[in-house]
């Protein structure tokens, strides 16, 4: 990379404008690492393509140039200097930066090579923003930064072999990939071997190399050229992922191949013994997996030794048997042990236990445990309240019983949106703070999400040819994932800073779009929360995995399974059911009702369509990326629609059922016929502008939006069917139907303040105040409250009315306080027009309140 600089350097260009021969001179020692020449080069790349003379030299002195740049480390005593006339400190923790500014003097310092490359960057973005030849430095941006989490990583699959292949051996493609990841600050790639791809990668060792002693455990159609090839590649991909200050975590997934759940969905790919596919690894079974894995994973280690992090699952879905779960995982972590123990292990949460835990403190491995963040879809931005009760009580989903003292390790979040943000454009740096803000629970400091097209290409044969996502004439990008560019901005940039000032993708929408791009923009981030509400508010659990369900592309089942849903946050949002339940005078509840959901996303998908018509009449029509984006736009808020007019279908069936009123049922039909016009909208957006066949996963998971309206079709012919063999019965109506909700949130009925909970000592009552006042009046308020273990329910206490004036109270029993876990809470209230809120509203942040009992549990000991 420093000869690359050199050659940059040694031939300046000449500017075309009338200005100094030398605009700027770049004043470095050189004394810097790789990270930070990358970051160099990117400047000297902008400064060229802007024509801007320029010159590196090592002191002020050499310096011929009225404006310089000084670049360093801010242990460099030039910088050091610098930093110190400015009254400027860095914060001493890595990836920490500092840019500013003395009149003509512009100063990037970093408190390490990342930090330095972070600054560098910067600067060489805002340089390219700049039509001023005269002042290319203007948009230049004093800042003191270092990282709100320290880890923020990319992950993504390798399904596909032909897919994961074009990738891994494309140079090209990493430079590009690793650029975009340091641009937007990411540090950490996850590359996860195996899972549920038809035994690709399972186990992942003879991809790479044979184990002596085991020559017979293979590959079937691998060769050792190939072999060599593979190793030599992910060499020179962690290579160039340091180059750019980025780490690499490298997942063991399957074990051993033993089909079902690992064949992904197609029974063509199960398992066969004695008769592998040429992808599949035989020679392993039960007598050797232990010794093989023992030997292979030992040399795994030395032959990669570069890598920063291993992931590693511990549940039968790697293909073990639940009985050598434990021995097979205790077996490698003394492997790692004794061949890496300094290295980071992430251990995937499902199926880890106790015992293990205590196993691996034992060893004194560095280990983290990575929960999914809302079960294997992208919901709101923190962690569920109530995750569903069908895994309510085991460690599949969400942080379960992990957050206990004495803490002994800490958490890697993973937000498991791969199965949500399949291919639609995101972006949202409000959810991004909020997610990044939750996933500093239990002082943790890490996070990662799938890259968009995730699962691209699982379940098909390993040799079919990847499919392309958009035809050629809508193409804007040179690779995939340069469309997804947002995406990867806002989860990156707002990761590092929650700070990051809007310009920064303001003006990169700007410069894409034109005029629209700050249309967009604004369009984008609303269309981008539509997904996260539609899981978590009004999502059928059997549609959890990421490998079988797709809310971007599913009608997600027909209306009396889709009634049945209960979301996906079962604390914050009432179910289908609950509201027929409240219209029947049967219940109070102050969840967030269907009828406000659907509220919501009609007046969000009327708003998208509003900023989009805008947009096109500013636009460019011709601009390909702008198509592409529109297209998007209007296909998100027809599927929001969709959802908005199947919402009262549901409620009305729900009333159906419980009530035998036929007049439910036909509001049911014509509700559902409304939702199914959304969908034919959805359709008639997507037009031609999508591949005909996305294969995206399973067979019933791949194709187009188009392939759901047949469904659905048959789907309401049967509830025609129903309706007519109702009414040969002759039941009589009583005309309760579903009621539209008149605000999309009830929060500015009621004022709420909050008073400081009591301080907590260990054997005590906690004892919680709070201001709340209604405008309609207060009918009841209530405090929900448990410990941050998602194994239990939430507890309900009433809160009475104190001497202060709108002032209420509750005392929670010491005997009901875990004191092994933080304490969290909300208050529930309803006002007398029966309108009900939840305390905190999650429009606006985390809904519940967490008392962080370290101090007191540490009194104990």
């Amino acid at each position: 990379m420093l000869k690359k600089i050199l050659f940059l350097l040694l031939f300046p260009v000449m500017t075309a404008w009338a200005q100094p021969a030398t605009q700027i001179s770049i004043v470095t020692d050189n004394q810097y690492g790789q990270p930070a020449a990358y970051g160099l080069e990117k400047l000297i790349e902008a400064l060229r393509t802007k024509k801007i003379t320029f010159e590196q030299v090592g002191s002020f002195n050499e310096a011929k140039a009225k404006d310089l740049i000084i670049i360093g480390l801010a242990s460099d005593n030039a910088i050091a200097q610098q930093l110190k006339k400015a009254e400027i400190k860095i914060p001493e923790s890595s990836e920490a930066l500092a840019i500013f500014r003395d009149k003509s003097l512009l100063v990037a310092a970093g408190y390490d090579d990342k930090g330095l490359m972070y600054a560098l960057l910067d600067i060489a973005n805002r340089i390219g923003w700049s039509n001023n030849p005269a002042n290319p430095l203007q948009y230049v941006r004093e800042t003191v930064s270092e990282p709100y989490i320290r880890e923020r990583g990319i992950a993504l699959y390798t399904m596909h072999r032909r897919y994961w292949e074009s990738r891994f051996y494309d140079e090209a493609y990493w430079e590009a990939y690793f650029g975009m990841m340091a641009q937007n600050r990411f540090n950490m790639l996850e590359i996860l071997f195996g899972y549920e791809n038809g035994g690709f990668l399972a186990p992942c060792y003879p991809y790479f190399f044979d184990v002596e002693g085991y020559l017979n455990v293979k590959m079937q159609d691998i060769s050792e050229e190939r072999q060599q090839k593979n190793v030599e590649a992910m060499h020179r991909l962690i290579a160039l992922a340091h180059e750019h200050g980025i780490g690499v975590r490298l997942g063991i997934w399957d074990h051993i191949y033993r089909g079902e759940v690992q064949a992904g969905g197609n029974p063509d790919f199960e398992y066969v013994p004695g008769r592998p596919l040429p992808w599949q690894v035989s020679g392993l079974d039960s007598t050797n997996l232990n010794a093989y894995t023992k030997a292979a994973f030992a040399k795994f280690l030395k032959t990669f030794p570069d890598a920063d992090a291993i992931l590693f699952k511990t549940n039968n879905e790697s293909g073990l048997k639940t009985s050598e779960l434990h021995e097979f995982s205790v077996n490698f972590f003394k492997t790692v042990k004794k061949y890496a123990p300094d290295l980071q292990i992430d251990i995937h949460s499902k199926g880890i236990t106790d015992t293990l835990i205590c196993s691996v403190i034992n060893l004194g491995i560095k280990f983290r445990i990575a929960p999914k963040f809302w079960m294997e879809q992208m919901g709101l931005p923190f962690s569920p309240t109530h995750v569903n009760r069908e895994d309510q009580k085991n460690r599949r989903h969400g942080y379960a019983d992990f957050l206990r003292y004495p803490q002994e390790y800490k958490m890697l979040w993973k937000l498991w949106n791969g199965g949500t943000n399949r291919v639609f454009l995101w972006g949202d740096p409000e959810y991004v703070r909020r997610f990044a803000e939750s996933s500093r629970l239990y002082n943790s400091e890490a996070y990662a999400v799938y890259e968009p097209l995730a699962t691209k290409m699982e379940s098909q044969f390993h040799d079919v040819e990847p499919f392309q996502l958009l035809p050629e004439k809508y193409r804007y990008y040179r690779y995939e994932f340069e469309r997804y560019w947002y995406f990867f901005q806002t989860f990156g940039l707002w990761g590092y800073d929650p700070q990051t000032p809007e310009e920064v993708s303001e003006r990169e929408f700007q410069q894409r779009l034109g005029k629209a791009g700050t249309i967009i923009k604004p369009a984008l981030n609303e269309a981008s929360r539509i997904l996260p509400r539609i899981v978590a508010a009004c999502y059928p659990y059997n549609f959890f995995p990421t490998t079988s369900a797709w809310p971007e592309k599913q009608r997600l089942g027909d209306l009396p399974l889709y009634a049945k849903a209960e979301g996906s946050d079962i604390q914050q949002f009432a179910s289908f059911d609950e509201e027929a339940r409240v219209l029947l005078g049967e219940l109070e509840t102050a969840k967030i009702r269907p009828s406000t959901t659907a509220l919501w996303l009609e007046q969000t998908a009327t708003d998208i369509l509003q900023k989009v018509a805008e947009a096109e009449k500013v636009g460019d029509k011709d601009n390909k990326e702008l198509i592409s984006t529109v297209t998007d736009l209007k296909m998100l808020t027809y599927l929001a629609l969709y959802h908005a007019r199947r919402v009262p279908a549901a409620v009305n069936y729900c009333l159906f059922l419980r009530t035998q009123d036929v007049s439910a049922l036909n509001e049911a039909i014509a509700c559902e016929q409304r939702a199914i016009d959304a969908w034919q909208q959805l359709v008639d957006a997507a037009g031609d502008h999508y591949a005909e066949n996305i294969l995206i996963g399973k067979k019933e998971l791949s194709g187009h939006w188009r392939d759901e309206l047949r469904f659905l079709q048959h789907s309401l012919e049967k509830l025609k069917e129903q309706q007519t063999a109702f009414q040969a019965v002759g039941k009589v109506a009583t005309s309760l139907h579903y009621q539209p909700a008149s605000d999309i949130s009830n929060s500015l009925y009621f004022t709420v303040e909050e008073y400081s909970v009591l301080p907590l000592k260990a054997g005590q009552p906690v004892t919680i105040k709070v201001k709340v006042q209604a405008e309609n009046g207060l009918k009841w308020l209530r405090l929900q409250y448990r410990a941050m273990n998602q194994y239990k329910d939430f507890e309900m206490l009433p809160m009475t009315p104190t001497d202060e004036k709108d002032v209420y109270e509750t005392i929670i029993p010491a005997e009901k306080i875990d004191l092994r876990y933080d304490l969290m809470y909300l208050f529930e209230m309803m006002d007398n027009t029966g309108k009900g809120f939840i305390f905190p509203d999650l429009d606006k942040e985390t809904p519940y309140r967490i008392f962080i009992q370290t101090k007191i549990y540490k009194s104990l000991q």
